[in-house]
């Protein structure tokens, strides 16, 4: 065969050697699609390290594995014929100099979070997720009595509160959270704020004005005192002049507190299901 004679498939050589540096990008924007998802998305559709591994598996496989294809066909087909062009396989090893290196970082990256990930759910719950595992009645239970006692010693009941629609308003309520070691959970609250409830009547619970329900407790001596007989302990809150305190339990979230009123927030952190 001549010097002359004409480069074979240059045509379909060179429509790949464009195609591969935009397959590239959209490599890359598959696995930033997934990292963002992974960092933003909705809790419901977020996808966990596996998840995450998986997508930048599936970019690598565009980034790299296409090339690699591609100079494996073109490598054979020079073999049987000479003449055939080059150019897919130059763009090919272009491509393959930039995604190597920075799939191998991320992919590397990727499989340490998986592992971590994989030694933090073999962990058993901690004591505090599991303080109502074996408690009849468990969080629900322990948290409406407890809240509801609060309410009472401060002047008033829950069975007397209702909703702005004229619902009554009901006991503890749960969301769903991840203990530490990631596994699903369940977190508790209980509230009742006078200020925002109605009577059975559908006047005001707490009147005009009023700091407390009529009758109600400016002192919170009573509720330290119940909570404490439930293995609660108490803080004094700084909120300027008025009487607050937050109960404390390792089972309970900071967010947890108690005033006149009645205002009663009890928080549990996320608790074992």
């Amino acid at each position: 065969m001549g010097t002359d004679d004409p480069v074979v498939g240059r045509a379909g050589a060179v429509g790949l050697a464009v195609a591969l540096p935009v397959l590239l990008v959209v490599s890359w924007l598959v696995q930033l699609g997934v990292l963002l998802q992974a960092s933003f998305g909705a809790d419901d559709t977020r996808p966990g390290p596996a998840g995450g591994l998986a997508g930048l598996l599936v970019g690598t496989l565009l980034a790299v594995g296409v090339p690699v294809v591609v100079i494996v066909v073109y490598v054979l087909k020079r073999r049987r014929q000479p003449r055939t062009s080059l150019a897919a396989v130059i763009s090919a090893i272009v491509v393959l100099v930039v995604a190597v290196p920075l799939n191998t970082l991320g992919i590397a990256g990727q499989v340490g979070t998986v592992a971590e990930d994989a030694r933090v759910r073999a962990q058993p719950a901690t004591a505090a997720e599991r303080h109502f595992a074996h408690r009849e009645g468990g969080a629900e239970a322990a948290l409406n009595r407890i809240g509801d006692r609060t309410v009472e010693l401060l002047g008033s009941r829950r069975s007397e509160g209702f909703r702005s629609d004229g619902s009554p308003k009901g006991g503890a309520y749960s969301e769903p959270c991840l203990l530490d070691n990631r596994h699903e959970g369940l977190e508790w609250e209980y509230w009742f704020i006078a200020a925002e409830l109605q009577d059975a009547s559908g006047a005001d619970l707490l009147p005009e004005g009023a700091a407390t329900v009529p009758g109600g407790a400016t002192d919170l001596a009573a509720v330290r005192a119940a909570w404490q007989a439930e293995g609660i302990g108490a803080e004094r809150s700084a909120v300027g002049s008025e009487e607050q305190y937050e109960p404390r339990a390792d089972w309970l979230a900071s967010s947890s507190y108690a005033r006149p009123g009645p205002t009663v927030v009890l928080r549990t952190i996320c608790l074992e299901r």
